[in-house]
Formats: C-alpha cells, structure tokens, sequence
C-alpha cells in the first residue's frame, strides 16, 4: 500500500480513521464575504534554482505595486546576473513603465500564453500554499493570515537535505547475477 507524502506530512487519514464514528454535527468555520476590511494581495517569486518562494504583502495591486516588488526582488540577486521572469498577461505585468524598468536593470520577461497559467512553475507553490495554508482556516485579522504565510514561507525555505539520488536502488545493480556469482 502506498500512502501519498508531501514534504513530511501525510495527506491521508491515519489507518482506521474512515471507520471510526463521525460527530453528528459539524462545526462550521465562520464566513466573511463583507470584506469590511479590504483584502491583501501576495505577489510571490518562484527560485528555479534553489527551490526558494519568496513574497511580500500589498494592499493593492497595481503596476506600482507590482514595480515595487521587482525592484525588492532585483535586490536580492548580484545585479550582473540576468533576472528572468515568467509571468502572465495579467495588465499591471505590461505597463511599459515595468518594462522599461526591467530593460534598464538586466530583467528579462516571459509572459506565459493566455488560459496556460500551468506553465508558470509558481501556479504550483500556490496550490500548495493555498492547501497548507489557507484551507479551512479562519483567521480573524489580515495579520494573522500574514503570519501564517510568512510561517509556511519560512518552513518551505528551510534548508533541509535533498537526496540527489534515487531514493533505492534498482535491486538489479545491487545484487549479483548468476553468471557472476559462478564465475
């Protein structure tokens, strides 16, 4: 039996779970669909590279934000090396105000094709952060939320050690056949 394992944690219920007796009433989770308070947007950056997710917190998402967030990104990366960027068609990307920024400071564009967000590699972290996340979670604050995301970046970023080789061996490099062992 094989069970699916994300990062250490278990996706499915412990053995004997589905058999044990569910409550009659369920607890709901509170829905705010009054955004009384605004909502905040998460601009993220996906390292190839290294694995890493970075982002930061805006309260809009304009050309000007979204600017801001490149030029925060541009800083982390030594200046002579060429900055490349996949991205979709999403307007604050095409300003020519971000473009002309991005030809002056060694970043190169890729915009993905429209209705093909499955390209970006970045589309799956979010599923993730969203599943981790943000899935039956009931914050009460947008600092909370803030801080729960800024947990799990810090959590996914952690240095842990990644094998480079097959996890097992084929059992026919590791074992010796019968010409060899008779010879």
């Amino acid at each position: 039996m094989s069970i699916a394992v994300t990062h250490g944690l278990c996706c499915f219920p412990p053995a004997g779970f589905a058999t044990a007796k569910l409550p009659k009433r369920v607890d709901r989770l509170r829905a705010s669909y009054r955004r009384t308070g605004g909502v905040r947007h998460f601009l993220a950056a996906y390292d190839l590279e290294t694995g890493t997710l970075l982002g930061r917190f805006y309260s809009r998402k304009t050309w000007i934000e979204f600017l801001r967030f490149l030029q925060w990104l541009r800083r982390r990366y030594p200046r002579r090396e060429v900055l490349h960027i996949v991205m979709d068609n999403y307007s604050p990307h095409l300003k020519e105000e971000v473009w002309a920024w991005a030809r002056a400071n060694n970043v190169r564009f890729y915009l993905t094709p429209s209705n093909a967000s499955w390209l970006n590699r970045i589309e799956c972290q979010f599923v993730r952060l969203k599943k981790f996340v943000l899935d039956n979670s009931d914050y009460q604050s947008h600092e909370e939320q803030e801080q729960a995301i800024r947990r799990y970046l810090a959590w996914c970023n952690g240095h842990r050690a990644i094998a480079l080789q097959p996890w097992r061996s084929s059992p026919r490099r590791n074992t010796t056949s019968a010409c060899h062992a008779a010879a």
